[in-house]
């Protein structure tokens, strides 16, 4: 599907799931590259009332762990510090409040700018492990974004040329475990496949 193909496709199963409640959450799930941030900004720019919050804000420094030592499931519990984002953004969002943390830095490795978010009627929770069991009774639905792995890949080496590209390989095996064991793919509500 085309990116505006599967903004729509999620728009329409937002619509469908409207409720009286005064936040929604809907989690993009899926792995790194397969489109999930491509289709958050295309929902927001469909529904005036949606804000966004990524789990890329969130993700733990790689100098607070051996990442390259790590057992798949061990990485997929270490690198996404989940009950921050919860603390920090969905609940202050749920509450009517506005959330305020201080956002992860890739390029730096280290906290980096204060990020503000509005109260929105729809937020939308984007990124890798969004739709995880921890948070899954946050949500009010997840879409799973999917992609072949090579273009996947593709996507990664191309956001950073000319970097070290070492840490693709753990990152992979940590979202492999996740997919064969927590099965996100086949507990969202939608799946989208990008191109």
């Amino acid at each position: 599907m085309t990116p505006d193909e599967m903004a729509v496709a999620a728009c329409d199963l937002i619509a469908r799931l409207r409720s009286d409640r005064k936040c929604m959450f809907i989690a993009i799930d899926g792995c790194a590259g397969a489109g999930k941030s491509t289709l958050a900004r295309g929902i927001a720019a469909r529904l005036s009332a949606a804000a966004i919050v990524r789990t890329d804000h969130f993700f733990r420094p790689l100098s607070e762990y051996p990442a390259g030592s790590l057992t798949p499931e061990r990485a997929y519990e270490l690198y996404f510090p989940w009950t921050r984002m919860r603390d920090e953004a969905l609940m202050p969002l749920s509450l009517g409040q506005r959330a305020v943390y201080r956002r992860h830095e890739w390029t730096t490795n280290a906290p980096g700018e204060l990020i503000t978010i509005d109260p929105a009627r729809i937020v939308i929770v984007e990124g890798v492990y969004s739709s995880r069991p921890e948070l899954r009774h946050l949500l009010d639905a997840a879409i799973f974004v999917d992609a072949p792995p090579d273009l996947r890949r593709k996507r990664l080496v191309d956001r950073a040329p000319g970097e070290d590209t070492g840490w693709i390989a753990p990152w992979t095996a940590a979202e492999d475990w996740y997919l064969d064991a927590l099965h996100p793919r086949d507990r969202a509500d939608l799946v989208l496949s990008s191109t």
